[in-house]
């Protein structure tokens, strides 16, 4: 009787941990991938603005995002060579290396480029291992619950980075922040190093990936590719050019930060989930008509700003609308990339997905300081609008490969 009852308290034991387990090592994960792409997001844009950096080589960094967009080339090595893990660890090692360097040498500096391509290579690395490692370890009667743990986790770690790292540089100087940052990321990679088991590893290889991916290539077309390529132009080319607005417009890296991050990122997550509310009612093809609309009259509020000088409470009307419709088009967007991905091979095609999205972004963003001293703030806004109507000119002509997808769904 004794050994029945120590067996089952051990089981209770060992389901209660399950149970906070997982999901823990999940939140580490997550805010360990927020964290980075955080910093390059928002941050970067307030700090070389600070240091009088021009507005040109504030959008060069937008160059180094390319790494996230050719992330899927170099994926296959993380699934063939050593753990998920290892990668994990060793990418977080390069991210200390990458802001210790961002704390020591000076802005727009040789080493600080370096220090950026490292973060953004590092990031992307550890993305593709952290998103690869919780598919391995999920359950699938917990797939839903951990999918909106990796949301939460990674917004809260984008608002630490964004607003947050602003807020603190305003206390104690960029130098000591950014070794702050350096700090969390040495402490997240003790934690994993500590609680994410070793045998944490490959996933198996498909053997026929390349033809099923060639055949889904096909099967949608150059069309639905042009409209993965562009719908999100507009959007992409304002963000790079808010936060040195901002800083422009006289007000500090605090309230910059705060506005543009934290209140911002409060804001995109209730877009985004009266976005998906809309989705579910409406459908896909109107949400990606009516929010890409939506999306596209939000830069409007900044070009109005910029034209008439408004005031403080204009500029902030500006940046919530902008934040909050960043949500509602990104829960269509999101919805439309998931229902052209085959189940079976998820993984691969949303890599090839978001690398097709993600390079307009780089490309703009690189030359929205160019395009803003040419243009003024205002001109460039006006332009950024008008950088949103060819994906949405587009849409009729994939209506039919939209409405195929959403009848195959339950």
């Amino acid at each position: 009787m004794e050994e029945q009852g120590l067996s089952r308290l051990t089981a209770d034991r060992s389901e209660n941990k399950s149970r906070w387990h997982l999901p823990a090592i999940v939140a580490i994960l997550y805010f360990s991938q927020g964290f980075p792409f955080g910093i390059y997001d928002r941050t970067m844009g307030i700090y070389l603005r600070q240091q009088n950096v021009s507005l040109a080589q504030i959008g060069i960094v937008s160059s180094v995002g390319l790494a996230w967009s050719l992330k899927p080339l170099w994926a296959p090595l993380v699934d063939t060579f050593g753990s998920y893990r290892t990668w994990i660890l060793g990418s977080l090692a390069v991210l200390c290396v990458s802001m210790g360097m961002f704390a020591t040498t000076p802005a727009a500096s040789t080493l600080f480029w370096a220090a950026a391509i490292l973060l953004a290579f590092a990031s992307a690395t550890q993305d593709i291992a952290i998103d690869a490692l919780t598919i391995r370890i999920t359950p699938d009667d917990q797939i839903g619950r951990i999918n909106s743990l990796r949301v939460t986790a990674a917004r809260i770690a984008f608002i630490a980075m964004g607003g947050g790292l602003a807020t603190l540089s305003d206390a104690v100087g960029w130098s000591k922040a950014f070794f702050a940052a350096a700090a969390l990321a040495f402490i997240v990679l003790v934690v994993v190093a500590l609680f994410v088991p070793p045998e944490a590893g490959r996933m198996e290889r498909h053997e026929n990936l390349f033809k099923a991916l060639m055949v889904w290539l096909k099967r949608n077309g150059p069309l639905v590719f042009l409209v993965v390529l562009i719908y999100r132009l507009g959007d992409s080319a304002l963000r790079p050019m808010i936060a040195p607005y901002w800083i422009d417009r006289g007000y500090s890296a605090t309230e910059a930060g705060n506005v543009t991050t934290t209140i911002g990122m409060v804001c995109v997550i209730l877009g985004a989930i009266s976005g998906g509310w809309f989705v579910t009612r409406f459908g896909i093809f109107k949400a990606l008509l009516w929010l890409g609309l939506v999306q596209m009259l939000s830069n409007l509020g900044y070009a109005i700003v910029a034209t008439t000088n408004a005031g403080r409470p204009g500029l902030y009307a500006a940046a919530v609308a902008e934040s909050f419709c960043d949500g509602l088009g990104t829960a269509a967007f999101l919805s439309f990339l998931m229902f052209i991905c085959d189940r079976e091979n998820a993984a691969t095609e949303y890599a090839v997905l978001s690398a097709t999205f993600a390079l307009p972004r780089t490309f703009i963003g690189s030359a929205s300081g160019y395009l803003t001293e040419a243009m003024g703030y205002a001109g460039y806004y006006w332009l950024t609008a008008a950088l949103a109507l060819p994906g949405l000119a587009l849409l009729p002509l994939i209506r039919a490969r939209v409405a195929t997808a959403s009848a195959a769904e339950p």
